[in-house]
């Protein structure tokens, strides 16, 4: 006889951990950017991790290649991931225009594939790809959270 799951939390956030050469800087390069960095705790230099925000709720992490290696000592060398980050924003044009000086543009602004919105791709210090999303009719997305 089976026993029926346990439900479902009703949000999950996915926030990426990404091994980075030095959490500092990188952190620095997205707070160029405009967005926010937390901290987890007191700084520690030899186990530094950081939080991304964006739009007030956590992106992505940051932390030593080593130590996530310490941690992971399975995963692979290259940059720990195979994929595109995007975040969606409100405004493309403010936020593209904000962040083209500072970025390594891989691919310019496209429409994307089924041609609801708008595109933009740069890479980040340590060769992560992301991309940066603006919706045509921005009530076509779902939200779950209100915008900053």
């Amino acid at each position: 006889m089976s026993r029926p799951l346990p439900p479902e939390p009703a949000v999950m956030n996915v926030s990426p951990c990404l091994a980075v050469k030095d959490p500092l800087a990188t952190a620095a390069f997205y707070e160029k950017l405009g967005f926010g960095v937390l901290d987890t705790g007191p700084l520690n230099p030899a186990h530094t991790l950081l939080i991304i925000t964006h739009q007030g709720k956590p992106a992505l992490m940051v932390q030593g290649e080593e130590t996530l290696r310490a941690l992971l000592p399975t995963m692979q060398p290259a940059n720990g991931c195979s994929g595109i980050h995007y975040f969606v924003v409100d405004d493309f044009d403010a936020t593209i225009a904000r962040i083209r000086p500072h970025v390594e543009v891989v691919k310019d602004t496209v429409t994307n594939y089924d041609r609801t919105g708008r595109e933009f791709f740069f890479r980040d210090p340590d060769g992560y790809i992301l991309g940066i999303f603006g919706a045509d009719d921005p009530n076509m997305i779902p939200r779950h959270h209100e915008s900053a």
